[in-house]
């Protein structure tokens, strides 16, 4: 990992991306509630889903899209 900003637009770097897939948030959309990566112009929507695919468990996406679904 470069620790480089993947967000420019709110600053959020690979590190701390990571760190949210690794504990569960598998969503371009997830990621943006938690720590706003992806909710700016879009230009790094591409890059979150290749870190979700490098780094997410499929098992735990699955909890995640139930719990989202559960909050609406």
């Amino acid at each position: 990992m470069s620790g480089g900003h993947i967000c420019v637009c709110y600053q959020v770097g690979e590190d701390e991306i990571v760190g949210w897939i690794r504990r569960g948030i598998t969503t371009v959309e997830g990621l943006g509630e938690r720590c706003g990566a992806g909710q700016g112009c879009g230009d790094c929507h591409e890059m979150l889903e290749e870190l979700v695919e490098d780094f997410g468990d499929p098992a735990v996406s699955d909890l995640e899209t139930a719990a989202s679904h559960a909050r609406r």
